[in-house]
């Protein structure tokens, strides 16, 4: 038997089947037909006869399955490539909004006023020590001082911090 008599035989006994179990598993009945109609341009594209395939059945649902999966790979790549517009305006950002940008400026130079008006030695130990993270053992040493006078520097320097920033 010609292979296009063979394909025709198989079409007509089986194309309704092939159609339902692809409408099944996919969302629109014209996207079933078109890839029942690819299973059986694939048959026909292997320019052999269907002689020496056993169950030509299960060969078209082979072929079938095997393109449902690549239609449903090409629509998982696609998902995150394509956002409607709508939808992008209920997104949050995850940059900072311009009033959170311009709020974080203000704390910023409110906190650099504070520091800057501390008295000389108690910003220099504060900001040694918060900033270039300096061990107090080792701000000591650097300033010739004990460690327990550090300790006063840096605690005189977070009252004033503090009341500086609750007043502002």
């Amino acid at each position: 038997m010609p292979i296009a008599a063979d394909i025709a035989s198989l079409y007509l006994n089986h194309i309704v089947e092939l159609r339902r179990y692809l409408s099944g598993k996919v969302d629109s009945t014209a996207l079933a037909d078109d890839l029942a109609h690819e299973t059986f341009a694939r048959v026909l594209a292997t320019d052999k006869a269907l002689d020496g395939v056993r169950q030509p059945r299960a060969l078209l649902f082979c072929i079938a399955r095997n393109l449902l999966i690549d239609h449903y790979r090409g629509k998982a790549a696609h998902a995150g490539v394509m956002v409607p517009l709508e939808s992008c305006q209920q997104q949050p950002s995850a940059a900072p909004s311009p009033e959170r940008i311009v709020l974080a400026r203000q704390q910023l130079a409110q906190l650099r006023h504070a520091i800057d008006s501390l008295p000389p030695r108690c910003r220099q130990a504060f900001v040694r020590f918060r900033f270039d993270g300096i061990s107090q053992k080792t701000l000591a040493a650097e300033l010739g001082i004990t460690l327990n006078a550090v300790e006063k520097l840096l605690i005189r320097a977070m009252l004033a911090l503090r009341q500086q920033l609750e007043w502002a």
